[in-house]
């Protein structure tokens, strides 16, 4: 009985393919040798067509196309940036038409450096806040948010206090009637408009931009050496926090913004302490 050459049964359409003969002599690679077979030249050359192996995997290739926006979701696309654009000339308007007396007011730079100097108590807190819960006992607790995202939100905040601290100190050193002046912002005790609380601001700002900077070194030089730095930030807020209140003209407005981010601050480095020094042993407490 004569052996024929077995034929690959292929779509319509397509040319029957020669199925390669079984050679006796030649031995392949055992199973999980780690060798990997040579794939015939006549499969591995031939054209692809789509949903048909070539790989001798026994699955079919899957097809990549490129997303395709349909016509109602660049429909939806417009309207959303018209939205957008419209929205922000309403507001442009309106700001602009209220601001008209503002921008001429002999009060601007004052009012300028107060409002930034709210920005910056807020900021600071929350920066603050997140570098305390990030180190935190308590924080294994909670899948959410991740210590990636914790720790990205901490550095943005740590930029954006740098940079409001920037627009308060130059409001109120152009303000000719505030007191402060350059000298004033920089120099602790140079103010003429409440001193000691206005110097306190000065010390806050060296704290802050030491523990920022030292922070910013992290990958430069070694952890003992930037570290107990960065761990007197709790200091640099309760400074900050005293000048806000001493220095500021709206601060019987703000006393419960004053008091109730102490308490969080106070609580989350008490319970921070607390509950590491119980993890670490009890007899460290006795010492």
């Amino acid at each position: 009985m004569t052996a024929r050459s077995p034929t690959s049964t292929a779509p319509t359409g397509l040319p029957p393919r020669r199925v390669p003969e079984f050679d006796p002599t030649h031995v392949g690679p055992a199973r999980g040798s780690g060798t990997a077979a040579v794939p015939d030249p006549e499969w591995t050359t031939a054209p692809f067509e789509p949903g048909i192996d070539r790989t001798g995997t026994g699955r079919p290739k899957p097809v990549l196309t490129a997303p395709k926006r349909t016509l109602v979701e660049l429909g939806r696309l417009a309207v959303v940036l018209v939205g957008v654009l419209l929205v922000s000339w309403v507001i442009g308007r309106l700001t602009g038409t209220q601001g008209r007396t503002l921008v001429h007011n002999k009060m601007l730079p004052w009012i300028l450096g107060r409002g930034l100097g709210v920005a910056v108590y807020v900021s600071l807190t929350a920066l603050v806040v997140l570098g305390l819960w990030l180190r935190h006992p308590w924080r294994a607790r909670f899948r959410r948010p991740s210590p990636a995202t914790i720790l990205w939100a901490h550095v943005a905040l740590a930029a954006c206090t740098i940079t409001l601290v920037a627009g308060h100190l130059t409001a109120l050193a152009l303000d000719k009637y505030a007191g402060v002046g350059w000298s004033g912002a920089f120099v602790p005790w140079g103010a003429s408009f409440k001193t000691t609380g206005v110097a306190l601001g000065t010390i806050g700002l060296y704290g802050l931009v030491l523990v920022i900077g030292t922070a910013s070194l992290a990958g430069s030089i070694g952890r003992t050496a930037w570290f107990p730095i960065h761990s007197v930030s709790v200091l640099v807020f309760c400074v900050c926090l005293a000048h806000g209140v001493m220095s500021g003209s709206d601060g019987a407005t703000l006393r419960w913004v004053y008091v109730a981010s102490g308490v969080v601050v106070v609580v989350l480095q008490f319970t921070r302490w607390l509950v590491g020094t119980l993890a670490r042993g009890p007899e460290l407490l006795v010492e």
